[in-house]
């Protein structure tokens, strides 16, 4: 079953000319888009499928602050900033509360890892505190004592998926928007050696400017016109319990082997923490061993796995490399299976800290696909040597959260020239220069 998801319609005719086309109608692109046309750009979101049909509506909802790499802990917060601001703005509301957000451990390892995170934090101005080991379990276990310490953020908080980005969407379509839903990009035109549109299945549309935000269909797009961009899928599962639960606390919660959050309609959001299937496919092949140092910090919450997936993405890549032939068309939504074994797993081990959280508790469930980068940080970027074209992808599970900052700050590079100083660990030209990408850095 697919998640759950407000499905919006947008009769709008195909434009003839816009200052920006976005391709991708998930968080990332809606949001740059609105972002735009806030400051008077003409603007086109060209999705495939449905806005937010794919890992902007399949994701937990968090809008953090917490555990987030010092690299983009800058967007990170204008992201939480914005995500408190956007209801009032659009006139709707997108489920966002502030409500903190909690990690817990056993791992004293893990422990040692969020002091430092914390401490960072601090001189960074983001509100938190350690948790100690009385009062995580306290709060955070209502069965035995499991839990050696923890961390809290005080502003962080959660939106709502299901509703966030076509809320968003349907008001930038109020602003001048042209959102074409089933509408599919299938590669870049130029005139003269420079991007001057994109074209579509429905014919061309001119445009001063390109950003490329199709999450899992980034790479693939980029690899038809030699742009480099590394990009791996996480398969992951999520689930929503039934409505008749409630713990005493408010809040999205992280521990070892599950996290959840409350939903304001009644139920959780309940995933196994951390977990998910990376099939081995040709762009394992091309960009594998930038991802040694991200599979190794990762090992052990990563199922590496060789089977059809390879040989379908070959097949699909060849057709649309030579045979001309759109693998956009024919994908619309990708809507991968939920793993059972892992959500069945997410239920057991909560119903160890909070009794009644057993399977039988499980309402529906859903799959998704996380685009991730060798390191674990997006790009928000102009494209190293293609003038006026940008990417903002690779948020590797933090696109819902950060696109508001993202989607700010890109607006403000593509209208003023100028990239924040927060964006420049974020850029395109880190994947060419031949260095070292690591993951989970803290200063």
């Amino acid at each position: 079953m697919r998640q759950p998801l407000l499905k919006i319609d947008f009769n709008t005719p195909l434009p003839k000319h816009v200052d920006v086309a976005v391709i991708g109608g998930g968080a990332a692109g809606v949001i740059t888009a609105y972002e735009l046309a806030k400051r008077g750009q003409t603007v086109g979101i060209f999705e495939k499928g449905r806005i937010a049909a794919e890992q902007s509506s399949r994701n937990w909802g968090w809008c953090r602050t917490l555990g987030r790499d010092t690299r983009e802990l800058g967007m990170a917060k204008l992201s939480v900033r914005r995500w408190s601001e956007i209801s009032s703005e659009i006139g709707a509301d997108v489920g966002f509360r502030e409500t903190g957000i909690t990690f817990v451990t056993q791992s004293e390892s893990e422990l040692a890892g969020w002091e430092e995170w914390f401490k960072f934090a601090q001189r960074s101005g983001v509100g938190a505190e350690m948790l100690s080991r009385e009062q995580a379990n306290k709060v955070y276990a209502e069965n035995g004592s499991p839990w050696i310490g923890g961390v809290r953020t005080f502003h962080d908080g959660y939106a709502d998926p299901s509703c966030a980005v076509p809320l968003i969407a349907r008001h930038a379509a109020r602003m001048g928007v042209s959102v074409q839903q089933n509408c599919a990009v299938n590669r870049l035109y130029f005139e003269g050696g420079n991007v001057a549109g994109v074209e579509t299945e429905r014919g061309l549309v001119r445009a001063g400017s390109v950003v490329i935000a199709g999450g899992a269909w980034s790479s693939l797009f980029c690899v038809k016109h030699k742009i480099v961009l590394p990009i791996l899928n996480v398969y992951s599962s999520a689930s929503k319990t039934r409505d008749d639960m409630q713990l005493d606390f408010r809040g999205p919660l992280k521990a070892p082997e599950f996290s959840l959050r409350e939903r304001p309609a009644g139920g959780y959001i309940l995933a196994k923490s951390g977990r998910g299937s990376v099939p081995i496919v040709p762009n394992s092949l091309r960009y594998g061993t930038r991802f040694m140092g991200l599979y190794a910090s990762r090992r052990k919450s990563i199922n590496l796995r060789f089977g059809r997936e390879f040989f379908r993405q070959l097949w699909n890549e060849f057709g649309y490399l030579y045979l001309n032939r759109s693998p956009f068309e024919r994908n619309r939504v990708l809507d991968p299976a939920p793993d059972m074994s892992l959500v069945r797993s997410a239920y057991e081990a909560s119903a160890k800290v909070f009794p009644g959280f057993g399977p039988e508790r499980l309402d529906i469930a859903w799959g998704g696909a996380i685009d991730n980068t060798p390191d674990g940080i997006p790009v928000v970027s102009a494209v190293d040597g293609m003038p006026n074209v940008y990417l903002c992808t690779g948020f590797s599970g933090h696109g819902f959260s950060s696109s508001m900052g993202a989607g700010t700050m890109l607006a403000d590079l593509i209208v003023n020239g100028a990239a924040a100083p927060e964006l420049r660990h974020l850029s395109h030209k880190r994947f060419l220069t031949g260095e070292k990408l690591a993951p989970n850095i803290i200063y």
